[in-house]
């Protein structure tokens, strides 16, 4: 995009801010691991491993989080819903496993996903490897629970749900929906 994404307005708001507010509404504490600045009530975390990527802030947000149980989200998630953060951090409490990721026709989500906190001692063990992709970390991660696009269809338009903005034509498509 060649500028700070996070900052960029969909519907009125900044990103960040909308991935902020459905966290707010079902997390007790969200975190912005990795740089940019926080929404207000948001606790901003660096990056043990600055440039080494999205992994890189799961770690960073995962170690200061106080809870077993977090969801991480990309900060470019327009449509992310707190239905979403909801329900996946029901299956990963309910189904049990270190991990409850979206499934999409053979995509997974690994970067809007539930996630215990005992997977860190795996993920600085890949980061140490030279692991840099999270699917990667996913492929070598045991009980992980997928969750089908069908089973998320209840809480809309897991398309939408999911999306992310990695382009400009992906930013004109988020505010034409979102009306902004």
């Amino acid at each position: 995009m060649g500028r700070d994404k996070l900052a960029l307005r969909v519907g009125g708001e900044t990103l960040v801010g909308r991935v902020s507010n459905a966290l707010s509404a079902r997390c007790e504490e969200v975190i912005l691991a990795g740089g940019g600045t926080p929404p207000p009530g948001v606790l901003a975390v660096g990056d043990a491993r600055p440039g080494q990527g999205p992994l890189a802030g799961m770690e960073a947000g995962l170690a200061a989080a106080r809870f077993p149980l977090v969801f991480v989200a990309a900060g470019d998630m327009p449509f992310l819903s707190a239905s979403l953060v909801d329900h996946l951090l029901g299956v990963l409490r309910d189904r049990g496993g270190l991990a409850a990721v979206p499934d999409v026709g053979g995509s997974t989500h690994p970067l809007c996903a539930a996630y215990s906190r005992e997977v860190l001692p795996s993920l600085r063990s890949s980061l140490d490897g030279g692991m840099r992709a999270a699917r990667g970390f996913l492929d070598g991660l045991d009980a992980v629970v997928y969750v089908p696009k069908a089973e998320l269809g209840c809480l809309g338009d897991p398309d939408l749900l999911l999306m992310n903005v990695n382009s400009p034509e992906d930013l004109a498509r988020a505010r034409s929906v979102a009306g902004g």
